[in-house]
């Protein structure tokens, strides 16, 4: 009847493991100077502020999307300091981005920092538990390749040329500064259907370019 939110759920699940390890208390005593006691209305708790935004990353969803689960799900409230169940939204998503603006670029690198030193505690408990052994996967691990397309090839050809013409002082009618410039900008965001037709027009002019540098 007296239970709190603590005593109800498991304790071996990642969010619960991993709100007994932040620091919340330094995060405070960092973002408190940011707000003031006698100037509008009572602002959220720190807590509950920094604990949406890393669900949010953790998550990889929406503002919008890390307050309604907030309402659902127990483990995100006793992650955000919440000690009973609380079946409605802790604050209006836009509160999030308000809060973002409030802390900026440092607040979020203090809060990212927070989150790697836990994460690098983890992993050094892991490695005592599992006799110092260290096992890698990097089948799954991004390599810094990028897809090759037809554009892309068209690009490297009208660099190439440009640089053989001005090593070679060799004549050429145009050297297309501003369109490629132009052109480049126009394949932004290709996979938008407002800017495919675009991007399409700008390939076949790039293919048409490259050609008559080669010529």
């Amino acid at each position: 009847m007296f239970s709190t939110l603590e005593d109800l759920l498991d304790q071996q699940h990642p969010l619960f493991k991993l709100a007994n390890k932040i620091d919340w208390q330094s995060l405070e005593d960092d973002f408190k100077v940011l707000y003031s006691k006698r100037k509008g209305r009572p602002s959220k708790p720190i807590r509950l502020m920094c604990g949406l935004f890393i669900l949010k990353h953790l998550r990889n969803i929406s503002d919008e999307s890390v307050v309604e689960q907030w309402s659902e799900n127990a483990y995100y409230q006793y992650f955000c300091g919440a000690v009973e169940f609380t079946p409605k939204y802790p604050c209006n998503s836009t509160e999030l981005v308000h809060f973002r603006k409030r802390i900026g670029e440092e607040g979020i690198e203090l809060i990212l920092k927070e989150s790697i030193r836990v994460c690098i505690e983890e992993n050094d408990d892991d490695h005592k538990k599992n006799n110092n052994t260290t096992i890698i996967d990097s089948t799954v691990k991004e390599k810094n390749i990028t897809f090759p397309t037809d554009a892309k090839l068209h690009k490297k050809i009208i660099k190439k040329c440009l640089e053989i013409e001005k090593e070679e002082s060799l004549p050429v009618r145009q050297t297309y500064t501003r369109t490629l410039k132009k052109l480049f900008w126009d394949q932004r965001f290709r996979r938008h259907p407002k800017n495919r037709k675009k991007a399409f027009r700008a390939d076949k002019k790039l293919k048409t370019i490259a050609g008559r540098l080669v010529r």
